[in-house]
Order: structure tokens, then sequence, then C-alpha cells
């Protein structure tokens, strides 16, 4: 009976090492997908945070995968470059090489952020679809430094350059009818282009502004990021005068600091000399003779001055009209980003008073772009409806300001 008890103990222990020994028996993985952030907490608003995503091969690595990553609301998520950079490690003894894959992150708003895993495309030797995994969800945590405005773009950097020229000296001299421009030209290392705020374009009474779609253009060199952008814009007299130009400001969270600051364009004192009549030399006196000529003359002139005006309001395009016709366009097509665009450069054309409106009116817009709220197709609708009654003043407007008609019609006084 030895032996029963000797098998029954033995019956008994076996599922029990089997447990033991299981942990040891399991292999390693043959692909591994690890994700990170940098830096990995103290994150500020509109700041460059890099989110890395490495795909590891146990032995070798068949083909170079495919990794994605979905939108994340209130994060803008930019990927430079089309190639990962080839890497080596080591995990519980297995040697694995894979590639890293770099994403830019520039969150919008504060808060925590949970980015959702990678989507990783695996392929075999001859380039077929070979399978499907995914990486781990990473927390991000980004805070709002005081002073900072987070309703529109924020911008976080450690360099910022701000300069200006123009195009002519504005201690010069002009008269009525002449035009500046003013060209404001902006860099930020680890900063996109887009992130670079809207001028303000506000001018005096008595000076029309125009200002040029802005010039915005990314380099990224190993995974630095440069946004330039650069801004015309045209300042022309109507009217004789003393004008202020307003300065312009960017500010900017300066990283290496860690404060606020605000790189400025100096304004300019402008002085316009206006339209003056000589007056006869030593009292001469003229002839009745003459001085009618010279009124028909002058009469003359003025009729076609009046003319002129019109052809010219008849032929030449409104800017505005046109702008604001390419706005609608791209509210008819709803992308958020082309409405952002087209709405910017039409509003630069507006007064200061009602680039204010314009803006307000504009909210869910920049929500949108700049703290992560939905965006649909009818937010387009609503938005155009919001910008009907500035479009309606300035209609009233112009009627008010026309002229009135070269040959008015008498009333009959026979009724």
């Amino acid at each position: 009976m030895a032996w029963l008890a000797t098998l029954l103990f033995l019956l008994a222990c076996g599922p029990l090492a089997a447990q033991e020994a299981g942990p040891a028996a399991t292999h390693p993985l043959a692909v591994v997908v690890r994700q990170s952030v940098e830096p990995a907490s103290g994150a500020v608003i509109g700041q460059h945070v890099v989110l890395h995503v490495d795909v590891l091969f146990r032995g070798e690595m068949p083909r170079p995968p495919r990794v994605g990553m979905p939108d994340v609301p209130g994060l803008q998520i930019i990927r430079f470059e089309t190639q990962g950079t080839t890497m080596r490690d080591s995990l519980d003894g297995e040697t694995y090489v894979g590639q890293r894959f770099e994403f830019a992150l520039y969150p919008r708003r504060g808060g925590t952020f949970d980015i959702p895993p990678a989507s990783v495309t695996l392929f075999d030797r001859a380039g077929d679809v070979s399978g499907d995994i995914e990486g781990s969800t990473v927390r991000l945590s980004v805070v709002v430094p005081p002073g900072v405005d987070p309703s529109g773009p924020v911008v976080a950097t450690r360099r910022l350059s701000l300069k200006q020229q123009w195009s002519a000296p504005p201690a010069g001299r002009f008269k009525a009818g002449d035009a500046i421009v003013r060209t404001i030209t902006r860099s930020a290392e680890d900063v996109p282009g887009l992130a670079l705020r809207d001028l303000e374009t506000a001018a005096p009474e008595g000076v029309r502004v125009y200002a040029d779609p802005p010039d915005i253009q990314d380099t990224s060199n190993r995974g630095v990021v440069t946004g330039h952008r650069t801004d015309r814009i045209t300042y022309v007299f109507q009217r004789g005068g003393s004008f202020d130009l307003p300065s312009v400001e960017q500010p900017w969270w300066n990283l290496a600091a860690g404060r606020l600051k605000t790189a400025v364009a100096e304004g300019a004192a402008i002085r316009v000399a206006g339209a003056m009549l000589a007056a006869p030399e030593g009292g001469m006196r003229m002839s009745p003779l003459v001085f009618g000529l010279g009124a028909v003359l002058l009469a003359a002139l003025g009729l076609g001055m009046l003319l002129a005006i019109r052809r010219l309001r008849t032929r030449q395009p409104d800017p505005e009209r046109a702008s604001y016709a390419a706005l609608r366009r791209a509210c008819a097509q709803g992308d958020a980003a082309e409405i952002y665009r087209c709405f910017s450069a039409w509003t630069r054309l507006l007064p200061a008073d009602r680039q204010r409106e314009a803006t307000r009116a504009a909210g869910p817009l920049l929500g949108t772009l700049f703290a992560g709220t939905a965006w649909a197709r009818g937010d387009a609708s609503c938005l155009l409806a919001s910008l009907a009654p500035l479009r309606r003043r300035r209609a009233d407007a112009e009627r008010r300001a026309s002229l009135p008609p070269l040959n008015p019609r008498r009333a009959d006084p026979r009724g």
C-alpha cells in the first residue's frame, strides 16, 4: 500500500508544480510596443511635448511597421518624420530591435489628457500585412501658468524673435493718398507657425488698413520644429494730419525663465500733408475772364473725378466682399481649420470695433481649434448667421457714404 500513498501524493502535488513552473515557461513577447511622453510632468499649455512610440521585435525586424495616432480633443498632434529611428534594446535577457516613432503634441488647454494607444500595423518580409497591435494609454498633465490667456493660441518656447520693416522711413514725407507697408516676421522654436496669433490691425481714423494673408511656414530639423509667420500690413492715408500707427504685441511663455514675456513691434508717428492750393504771388488779381475760365475748368475737373470714382467703384473688386465670399465657401465645406484661415483674413479688413465683435461671435470656432471642443457642419451656418449683423451695418454705412446722383430727378410741381 505504500506505492499507492506515493502515487496519491504525486497526483496532489502535480498541479502545484505546474503552476510554479508556469511563469518560467512563458515565452517572451514577439513584438513589444511602448509609449512615453517627454517631459513626463510639468508641461505647460502650448509647449511642445514629445510622444515616443517604440515598436520592438524579438530577434529581428522583418519590415518597418506603420504607426498611427488617433485625434485627442485639446491636443494638436503632428508627425514630422516619415520613418522611425532604428533602435536596439534588451528585455528579460532577450535582444530586441525595432524603431522609435516620434509625434509632436501641442496642448491647447490645461488639464489631464489620456493619450490613447497607438495603432501599429505589422508587415512580413514580402511587405504584406501580418497583423495589428496597439500600444498603451499614457497620461499627460498640462498646467496654465499665471497670466496666460488660454482662450487663444498660446506660445510656449525657449526662443522667440519678432522683427519688423517699413517700406519707407516713417519719419519721411507723406501726402494724402500715399501708403506705407509694414512687414512683421516672427519665428519661434519648437512651435508651429499656426500657433503664432493674428496681429491687431487697428488704425486711427483717416487711415485705411489692408492685410495680406499671412505667410506661414514650418521647418523641422531632427524633430525640432521652428514656426515662421510673416504678416504684411498696408496703411493708406486718406487725408492729411498726424497719425499714430499702433504697436503690435506677441505674448509668449519663456520656458527657460519660467515667466510671461511680450515681444513688441513698435508703432510709428506719421505726418501726412494734405492737398493745398497755392495763393497768387504778390497779390496778383485775376481778370473776370480768367476767373470764369478757371471756374469752368474746376467744374469740369470735379465732374471728371466723380465719373472716375464711380467707374472705379463699379470695376475694382471689393477686398472685404471677396474675403467674405471665401469665408462662405469655407463654411460650406465645414473644415474648421480652413474656416479659421478665411475668417482671420476677413476680419483683418474690418474696423477695430467690428474685429472685436467678430472675434466674440467666433467663440465656438476658436474653442474647437484651441480648446478641443466639438465642431459640426451646422456650427458653420451659425457662425455666418452671427456675422450677418456686421455685414448689414457695413452695407448701411456704404449707402450713407455713397455719392448722390449726378443728375437728380426733380419733383414735378404738378404732382
